[in-house]
């Protein structure tokens, strides 16, 4: 039964062991050999246990080396080299067989990932990056490793796992690489512009991941070009210097710490607080006061003098208020006598009853003539 299996297997072996140097002689080959598993004719790498065997010439007088052997040991990359040498007659010349087995069973090792760029900002990736791990093996070499593209999800404390493969088909340990990735910019949730005597006072309410703000005007104050007139942590500015009359266009821009950044953007025309009547002119009839409109306001506080003494205080919803030829404030009776008034208007916030005030709104004068 043994005699039957070997020669089941020379058969099947015989074009292989025909091209092995020292394998092939006149009458046929000498020696032949074949290992198990697959492949049969011991090529490539093998990670699981790999058993060779020879098979002699059965004329065969004189057999050297050819002991069936089982490797389960890492060989390294040479491989083990077994050699089988037979004599087919006495004092006849020696047929020698060489066989290179190569066993691997030990995964090789993830030495890094590299990103094909640095952080986009401080640290944080805000598009996506690409991942190259790399690897050694001391055995049958590395046959490759993980390239990864992480676009997503958002995550202050992320990792991409890599690992390598050998010729012998051993898989690593993974290895992590870690990073932070923000894709989405913060959001500027509330934006609004105030104007005056020339200025403009800019407000803004930026999500709580915004860590920078960057306001931009065009045109500059000197000229046309967009001139950034703030960078800073806060919550509002005021731009003062501006020319009254003038449209403005602001742009406000919030980053976050992966340097996303999202736009609102302002239009402004500063005038003066108080329009009309201009100030120091001489009127001979009651006049009509006016003043800018506060996106906020829900009335006004309207308060004249003449002298220091006060003689009216008036909450008018609207940005102008008609003065009479004769009125009553704090219980008496008040006439628009002949002289020099001052005004002064403070937006209201709010319900009425709240008494809760913006900031000045402008000072102006008239004097009344007969």
């Amino acid at each position: 039964m043994r005699r039957a299996w070997q020669v089941s297997v020379v058969v099947g072996l015989a074009l292989a062991a025909a091209s092995l140097p020292g394998a092939a002689g006149a009458a046929g080959p000498a020696v032949t050999y074949g290992c198990t598993p697959a492949p049969a004719d011991c090529t490539g790498w093998y990670r699981t246990p790999v058993t060779l065997r020879w098979f002699p010439d059965a004329a065969a007088v004189n057999v050297t080396g050819c002991d069936t052997r089982t490797f389960t040991q890492d060989t390294g990359p040479a491989g083990s080299v077994q050699t089988c040498s037979v004599q087919l007659v006495i004092d006849g010349p020696t047929t020698s067989v060489t066989v290179p087995v190569h066993f691997d069973a030990t995964p090789p090792q993830v030495t890094g990932a590299v990103p094909d760029r640095p952080p986009d900002a401080a640290g944080w990736y805000n598009r996506a990056v690409a991942v190259a791990f790399a690897g050694a093996d001391g055995g049958a070499g590395v046959a490759g490793c993980t390239s990864v593209t992480y676009a997503g999800p958002d995550t202050a404390a992320g990792s991409i796992t890599g690992t390598c493969t050998d010729r012998a088909g051993n898989t690593s340990t993974p290895l992590a690489f870690a990073l932070r990735y923000d894709a989405t910019p913060p959001s500027i949730e509330a934006a609004a512009a105030d104007t005056g005597n020339g200025f403009a006072r800019l407000r803004w309410r930026a999500a709580p991941d915004a860590v920078a703000i960057e306001v931009a005007r065009a045109p500059a104050t000197a000229g046309a070009a967009v001139t950034t007139i703030y960078r800073g942590a806060g919550a509002a500015f005021r731009d003062a210097g501006l020319r009254n009359g003038v449209r403005y266009r602001y742009t406000v821009t919030a980053f976050d710490a992966a340097g996303n950044g999202a736009s609102r953007t302002l239009v402004a025309i500063p005038r003066a607080g108080l329009w009309g009547p201009r100030r120091g002119a001489r009127v001979r009839r009651p006049p009509r006061l006016r003043w800018a409109r506060v996106s906020r306001a829900r009335y006004y506080n309207v308060q004249l003098f003449r002298g220091s003494r006060k003689v009216l205080s008036a909450w008018p919803a609207g940005t102008s208020l008609r003065l009479h030829r004769a009125w009553r404030h704090a219980g008496s009776r008040r006439r628009l006598a002949p002289g020099r008034y001052r005004w002064y208007v403070w937006p209201g916030l709010g319900r009425r009853s709240a008494h809760r005030y913006g900031r000045l709104l402008g000072r102006s004068s008239f004097v009344v003539v007969r």
